[in-house]
């Protein structure tokens, strides 16, 4: 997640105007330092000196800024000083934020993503969510979901998601004022930083659009919701969504994804199916870059040749059976 960000919802926290969704956020990641203090015994007494300065002067400063203003000063000491102590680690220690849980035998992992190629870029989530990411977009979400009333990730870009139904866990994609809830659909949303409008556009299933707990409306295939974030207004619309989300289609960068995962993408993409004989292939993993243009024939024997695998089609061309040479 990116450093602003964080600081910004403790501040809105502190001062009581943080919406439901960013407080339980903040909460599970105070939740997970507090169980990791131990996590200081690996610093120097020079470290945590510096750690300790530099969680005073934000106390010290927030304090001020708050009394200046004649406000309510919240009696969350303790409290913001673990988080401030959380957020004050992650801006000395690291490049993006990362977070670390230590249940018995599982530890969770905050991966921040962004996409610095000129191609856009396969992400596979924890529970088998497929995301395209396009170029300079930024992806923020955990290593597991186990564990988590909620799939919750942050968006800041735009991205398309086919996202792994489950009625119990719903999913969640947070992007600036407005947040995106679905149970299995696949959808695209727009939120480029520095636009004044974030657009949820659906190509399958349904999803709710939400600001500040206030629906802004429910859309299925075809539907677009674009809210305005200087008027703080939406509208709803029919759109044709294949010709909306066609970016997708653009040079594709496949990195370290299984042959199963990638065969997904190119059934969509092809519209062939594809079937894998042997399932100890669909587990081995490539990288590589599926360009636009490219024959599906062309990415097929590349992909074989390299596992050594051979392939063969129906005769309409229809359908592609892998197996091992």
């Amino acid at each position: 997640m990116d450093k602003s960000y964080f600081i910004k919802l403790l501040k809105k926290s502190l001062k009581g105007n943080s919406t439901k969704e960013e407080q339980q956020f903040l909460d599970s990641y105070y939740e997970l330092f507090d169980g990791e203090t131990e996590i200081l015994d690996t610093f120097s007494d020079e470290k945590k000196n510096e750690l300790e300065n530099n969680i005073r002067n934000i106390i010290a400063e927030k304090i001020s800024k708050e009394e200046s203003c004649n406000r309510k000063v919240y009696a969350l000491r303790n409290r913001f000083i673990k988080i401030a102590a959380a957020a004050v680690l992650l801006m000395i220690f690291m490049t993006s934020l990362f977070f670390l849980f230590d249940n018995s035998t599982q530890k969770k992992v905050s991966t921040d993503l962004t996409v610095q190629h000129k191609e856009n870029r396969v992400i596979i989530l924890p529970d088998g969510s497929t995301v395209i990411l396009s170029p300079g977009s930024k992806l923020n979400y955990p290593s597991s979901f186990d564990g988590l009333q909620k799939r919750e990730i942050f968006l800041y870009g735009q991205a398309f998601f086919d996202i792994k139904h489950n009625p119990a866990r719903p999913f969640v994609v947070h992007t600036d004022q407005i947040s995106t809830i679905v149970l299995g659909t696949a959808f695209n949303i727009r939120a480029i930083p520095g636009e004044s409008e974030i657009i949820v556009t659906v190509k399958r299933g349904k999803v709710k659009v939400i600001n500040d707990e206030k629906t802004l409306g429910v859309i299925t295939p075809n539907q677009q919701i674009t809210f305005n974030k200087n008027k703080v207004s939406s509208n709803a619309r029919v759109v044709d969504t294949d010709s909306l989300i066609s970016w997708k289609e653009q040079d594709l960068f496949i990195d370290n994804l299984t042959i199963s995962e990638a065969s997904k993408l190119l059934e969509e993409r092809y519209k062939i199916k594809i079937i894998i004989e042997d399932q100890s292939i669909g587990s081995e993993r490539f990288t590589t870059i599926f360009t636009q243009n490219e024959r599906f024939e062309d990415i097929l024997k590349s992909i074989c040749i390299f596992h050594d695998l051979v392939y063969e089609f129906n005769k309409e061309k229809t359908l592609v059976k892998v197996n091992i040479k």
